[in-house]
């Protein structure tokens, strides 16, 4: 029997389509490797920004060790630890099957030396056939906030809830509610937020093993009309992937993504404005990703 996806990871497939394998004006460096000690190492930079100007581009870059340090046939323990060049320590403990069977406990804690700003976290996930369900415990200066979701699925069709309550919020944050049905080559997906003040919805098909398709629709409360968007991804060949999405805001966006071999990828991508090609306010990204 089947676990269903967590509830964040509901409509994923049609959100891929529209998220994965852009980087709109941003130049992208992302270097990864494993030691002999099986220790991960990650090291990502970016360049951001529009203009054709230095002034107006910004760098970041992060780095991040992650190794396992515990391991069975079914238990095991990670520790990740992430450095941002804004100065941020971010650290996880994550264990899998420790106590009860199918959960797993994430520790995290998130520092900034330079103003001793700190933060905790406490996840949890526990999952059975038809049920998947986590929460999380957030502890700041300000306060705690207590987040939970729950996900029930059945011959394919599926139900999610999520609810946040943060004391430094004065009470409930968020309150959504998702429904769908999901099949090996399709999906059908809605999402009311915040009580239905906000409605997103999404349609899947996996047409062949080469080509996806994906409509995604999003609604607000007060708005003329809805925002549309249809996405596409074609795999024309080994190592070669063309993604395309165009919205109701006339922007066009492509991607060409070239495996150059079994360690090196490169992404092209841009975004066109079809509504004013006259105009600079077209954006091209380009991404390298180096794994050894």
């Amino acid at each position: 029997m089947a676990v269903p996806p967590c509830y964040s990871d509901l409509g994923k497939d049609a959100s891929d389509l529209f998220s994965k394998g852009y980087n709109f004006g941003d130049v992208k460096l992302d270097v990864s490797t494993t030691s002999a000690g099986k220790t991960g190492f990650k090291a990502a930079a970016t360049s951001h920004g529009d203009g054709p100007d230095g002034a107006s581009r910004r760098v970041s870059g992060s780095l991040e060790l992650k190794r396992e340090v515990y391991k069975n046939e079914s238990k095991d323990i990670t520790v990740t630890s992430k450095w941002a060049t804004d100065n941020t320590v971010n650290t996880t403990l994550t264990a899998n099957n420790f106590g009860l069977e199918n959960n797993k406990v994430t520790l995290e804690g998130f520092f900034v030396p330079h103003s001793g700003k700190h933060s905790g976290k406490v996840k949890g996930a526990y999952k059975r056939p038809h049920f998947h369900m986590t929460d999380e415990v957030q502890v700041k200066s300000e306060g705690v906030a207590v987040s939970a979701t729950a996900v029930v699925k059945k011959c394919g069709f599926y139900a999610g809830y999520q609810g946040t309550y943060s004391q430094y919020h004065g009470g409930f944050k968020d309150s959504n509610f998702a429904v769908g049905f999901a099949a090996k080559d399709f999906s059908l997906h809605t999402t009311c937020i915040n009580h239905g003040s906000h409605v997103h919805g999404s349609l899947f098909h996996s047409v062949s093993s080469k080509l996806d398709l994906g409509v995604a629709l999003r609604w607000a409360a007060g708005a003329d009309g809805a925002h549309f968007s249809i996405g596409s991804k074609y795999s024309c060949c080994p190592g070669t992937i063309i993604r395309s999405k165009f919205n109701s805001d006339g922007e066009l966006g492509l991607s060409y993504k070239q495996e150059l071999n079994s360690n090196v990828n490169v992404t092209l991508s841009a975004q066109v404005d079809t509504k004013a090609l006259a105009l600079p306010s077209h954006r091209l990204g380009l991404g390298l990703d180096f794994c050894a």
